[in-house]
């Protein structure tokens, strides 16, 4: 399998996981602002592993995941402050924890594009 063709696979998958969770979890999260919902967490983990998807299936290269991340967590930060000094000062915990299990499961995606599909190639020698 290619390395474009397991990019859009899973960003496939990922649109399709994230419709239907939002198509079938309607809920009013307005009531809900400082507790823990499971399926906004699910929406937030979907979040870092489109993008990491979408880039390196757009990409010549692959990107580096020491790069991805860093990249996350700046946006990550980045949206917290916003989110505090625009006058919401409840902490989103549902947004955090999911972005930061969406970031650990893209580096568990990585590690299987690498061991599956960028195998070196064996050579007798």
């Amino acid at each position: 399998m290619k390395k474009n063709y397991f990019n859009l696979i899973g960003f496939i998958i990922v649109i399709l996981i994230n419709y239907f969770i939002k198509k079938y979890a309607n809920q009013d999260y307005s009531e809900n602002l400082n507790q823990i919902n499971f399926y906004e967490i699910i929406e937030n983990v979907l979040r870092p592993i489109g993008i990491f998807l979408l880039i390196n299936f757009f990409s010549r290269k692959d990107m580096k995941i020491q790069s991805f991340s860093i990249f996350i967590l700046v946006i990550i930060i980045i949206e917290s402050m916003f989110r505090y000094f625009n006058g919401k000062e409840i902490i989103d915990y549902n947004y955090t924890i999911g972005m930061i299990f969406g970031l650990l499961l893209v580096f568990i995606i990585d590690l299987i594009k690498n061991k599956v599909i960028d195998k070196p190639l064996l050579t007798n020698n």
